[in-house]
């Protein structure tokens, strides 16, 4: 009995015990996160940076994430269930948040609003999202979100509001989207999408498809019956406004088609709608109201009334034969034989004759004389040396000084004649000083000299302008400054002026290839030199002349990142070290970063633009010089201002040296190596992007790293986006010779610099980071591996 009884009590004890875990385990599950939490923190998880800690209240420990940050949660279901609360909303705009949206996002079944618009978001936007059949409004703005908007979007039935702008976003607008019953609110600003203009938005009131490339011509019927404001401005669209292109958007509504390629008179069913004239401006064939440039060309054909003519006046008044003379024999005159058929009689006919001829003898004379004096004046191979120069001092304004110089002829100077469609400049063949050779190794003539030695003779007048409110600079001064050249290309000439005073500037000469109107080259220069930035070459002022211009910036004394190893010889070299080489790299990032900040595009960063001052700092030049050289050129002819940069590239002495560092980059020379740095897509006619600065970056990245310049085919061998065991160990033996010793023990570093680099090139412009992410990733490597 008593055996028994032991065991009895053993039974109870191990059955109250399973209990206790059964109640245990039952009571974890009831406190533990319901899937829609476990849906966010999978988002979360893909979120790589949050600077400002808003994910940080994000804990698995929840029963319910409705108390999140940025999470909104509403009632749902049957009360007394376990999800009563679900997650209806997600809302975290500005929250400088990177990464990439995680797929599992489209699977919380009661999402109604997504905001997450002003962060750092990349990658494509998963189709998942489309699942979330509920969805009401989607604002993913001011992202760098790529790839293309799938047909899905079509199955969000009850969506309201959908804000994609300032994206990276691609290819076409996907049909369906134009039928969605409750969609009243579009803007897809600001990317890349193409093709034809969509059409069909009948429920929609507010749609913006601005700064896309939509081309092809307007629709005959755009329909749009609710719209109010319909924004189709920064496109390529062409040809005439169809007449019922219109006709079904209301009275009231605003239509924005300015800055394309429209032409023909305004139709009157646009022309009645809520228009004012920026709305069609930019449109430089385009005529009739609002504009205030009016239609002169019928656009039907109509004879001509009696007594009018199509000729010019001198021959319309000529008398004119009659085919069937008259039969009169009784020799009395007739109202023909004594009036013209205009009614004129023939003294006043030949007085008109006689005096239209004197009048054009007179202008040919005119125009005669003046191309013999121009012609003498060009000719004379000796002008006299005495000419003064008009220092305008009777004006006291010291931001422009009017000169006159004369013309000089070096006749010791081999020229060549460049090859480009409008040739400014004749280039001394010399081989190119660089801007790190000290004062002595070169010879110093003053500006004077230079300019008349590289174009035969000087502009005859000029204006001084100085544009930064600092610079206290007069022209004759800066003439007679000492002038060493820096180096030199087929479209300018830099090279540094150093004052009395002993300050110094870097001069670049452009030639007549640029802008023609002087009103808006200042402009440009303006503009230039508002963007202020540690990391940005300061223009300081411009020199206008009926020939050539002059740019005047500040002279960085340690010369560029392509010299920096292509001393003459007798120097000693300058080895960069890792720290050097990091401190250069994240201020080209910084610089960069403040430009895209700003919205614009540098459009050609290589080691030539990268220049460094005393502390070895980088400063980005040359920002802005590609419209300066192209405005002109582009407004004449046909394709995209960087097809023509291109061409020109393509003939460009190389002024600065080929690579900064290794042997490779010694041996290319010339267009073939410029353009390595340049995105692939943008020789494409297409806008320029942030994406191009990227690219040549990461270039720039991977130079810095190992010495050398990497082709595309070269890139193309390595995996991305990780890189296996003996891939890693093959970076580390890439890696310059000058730092080997320097990145012991400091292996990760380097793969993550080696990889950033890659990531920077990636053939997808979409799969490249964004130059602030870039920038973040350089800052952690510093962080983690400090280098002394």
């Amino acid at each position: 009995m008593s055996l028994n009884s032991q065991n009895l009590h053993f039974l109870w004890r191990l059955s109250s015990f399973l209990l206790l875990l059964l109640q245990s385990a039952t009571s974890q599950s009831v406190t533990s996160l319901n899937s829609d939490g476990i849906l966010l923190l999978k988002f979360k998880y893909s979120i790589l940076s949050d600077p400002l800690s808003v994910l940080e209240s994000w804990n698995y420990d929840d029963a319910t994430p409705c108390s999140w940050y940025g999470v909104t949660c509403d009632e749902i279901g049957a009360p007394g269930t376990p999800d009563l609360f679900r997650v209806t909303g997600l809302t975290l705009p500005n929250s400088q948040l990177l990464g990439s949206i995680s797929e599992d996002l489209g699977l919380i079944q009661y999402l109604r609003h997504i905001d997450l618009s002003n962060n750092f978001l990349n990658g494509s936007l998963p189709n998942t999202i489309f699942n979330s059949s509920q969805l009401q409004v989607l604002s993913l703005s001011n992202n760098v979100i790529s790839g293309q908007l799938h047909q899905l979007v079509g199955k969000l039935t009850d969506l309201k509001v959908l804000n994609l702008s300032d994206n990276a976003f691609a290819g076409l607008v996907p049909e369906n989207l134009t039928t969605l019953p409750n969609l009243t609110v579009v803007s897809l600003k600001s990317n890349y999408f193409s093709g034809s203009v969509p059409t069909g938005f009948k429920y929609v009131e507010i749609l913006d498809l601005s700064s896309n490339l939509f081309n092809g011509s307007l629709p005959e019927d755009f329909g749009g019956e609710s719209l109010r404001y319909l924004n189709l401005s920064y496109n390529k669209i062409s040809g005439t406004i169809p007449p019922t292109f219109a006709k079904q958007i209301p009275g009231n509504s605003t239509v924005d088609l300015s800055f394309n390629n429209l032409t023909g008179a305004v139709p009157e069913s646009l022309a009645s709608l809520n228009q004012k004239t920026e709305f069609l401006s930019g449109n430089a064939d385009l005529c009739g109201k609002p504009l205030k440039i009016l239609c002169t060309v019928p656009s039907t054909e109509s004879s001509a009334p009696p007594n009018v003519t199509t000729s010019s006046p001198a021959i319309a008044a000529i008398p004119k034969i009659d085919s069937n003379p008259s039969s009169n024999t009784t020799g009395t005159p007739t109202s023909s034989q004594n009036v013209s058929p205009s009614g004129l009689k023939p003294a006043t006919i030949a007085a008109i004759v006689v005096g239209d001829l004197a009048g054009m003898a007179l202008l040919a004379l005119v125009i005669l004389f003046v191309y013999q004096q121009r012609k003498k004046r060009y000719s004379d191979p000796n002008p006299n040396p005495n000419s003064k120069r008009d220092t305008n001092a009777a004006s006291g304004n010291n931001s422009e000084k009017k000169y006159e110089t004369a013309s000089r002829q070096d006749a010791d100077a081999k020229t060549v004649t460049p090859s480009l469609p409008c040739s400014c400049l004749t280039i001394k063949e010399e081989e190119t000083s660089e801007a790190t050779s000290s004062d002595s190794d070169r010879e110093s003539n003053t500006a004077v000299d230079i300019m008349a030695a590289q174009n035969g003779n000087l502009p005859k007048q000029g204006t001084l302008v100085t544009v930064d409110g600092e610079t206290n600079l007069e022209l004759e001064t800066l003439l007679k400054a000492s002038a060493y050249i820096l180096g030199n290309s087929r479209v300018s000439i830099v090279y540094k002026a150093v004052l009395e005073d002993g300050r110094a500037f870097a001069v670049r000469r452009i030639g007549e290839c640029g802008i023609e109107r002087r009103k808006e080259f200042e402009n440009q220069v303006r503009a230039i030199a508002k963007l202020r930035h540690p990391n940005l070459v300061k223009v300081r002022g411009f020199c206008w002349g009926r020939d050539d211009k002059l740019l005047i910036c500040d002279y960085v004394p340690n010369g560029s990142l392509a010299t920096i190893d292509h001393r003459k010889s007798g120097s000693s070299p300058l080895n960069l070290s890792l720290e050097i080489r990091l401190k250069i790299a994240k201020g080209v990032a910084r610089a960069l970063v403040f430009l895209h900040e700003k919205k614009h595009v540098h459009g050609n960063v290589k080691p030539g633009n990268i220049l460094l001052n005393s502390e070895m700092e980088a400063i980005i030049s040359d920002f802005g010089l590609d419209r300066l050289l192209l405005n002109d050129v582009t407004h004449r002819g046909n394709g995209s201002a960087r097809q023509v940069m291109a061409n020109q590239r393509s003939q460009q002495e190389v002024a600065f040296g080929s690579s900064p560092f290794g042997a490779m980059g010694s041996s290319s020379s010339g267009a073939g190596h410029i353009m390595v740095y340049q995105a692939p897509e943008s020789l494409e006619n297409i806008k320029p992007s942030h994406k191009w600065d990227v690219y040549s970056f990461g270039m720039v990245l991977l130079e810095l790293l190992t010495g050398r310049v990497f082709l595309e085919r070269e890139l193309e061998q390595w995996n991305e986006p990780g890189l296996v065991e003996e891939e890693q160990n093959r970076v580390v033996r890439m890696a310059d010779a000058a730092i080997k010793s320097e990145i012991e023990g400091r292996e990760n570093v380097v793969l993550t610099w080696f990889k950033l680099g890659l990531s920077c090139v990636s053939h997808t412009p979409q799969r490249r980071p964004s130059m602030k992410e870039a920038l973040q990733i350089l800052d952690k490597i510093h962080a983690s591996a400090p280098l002394n």
